[in-house]
């Protein structure tokens, strides 16, 4: 079984490797019907869900 433990950590961007404490949703053209979510400081997509909020 695998352990689980919490830690107070900030996670970073897997592109450009900088702390990242909030995300960027966009909400314009083909993104509008989906939620994509952007680094704020190099703006690549780091995830997505389908649907709206």
């Amino acid at each position: 079984m695998v352990k689980i433990k919490k830690a107070e950590i900030i996670p970073v961007c897997p592109h450009c490797e900088r702390e990242v404490e909030h995300l960027i949703q966009v909400k314009r053209g083909w993104f509008k019907t989906n939620r994509v979510f952007c680094c704020p400081h190099c703006r690549k997509i780091v995830g997505m869900t389908a649907g709206e909020m």
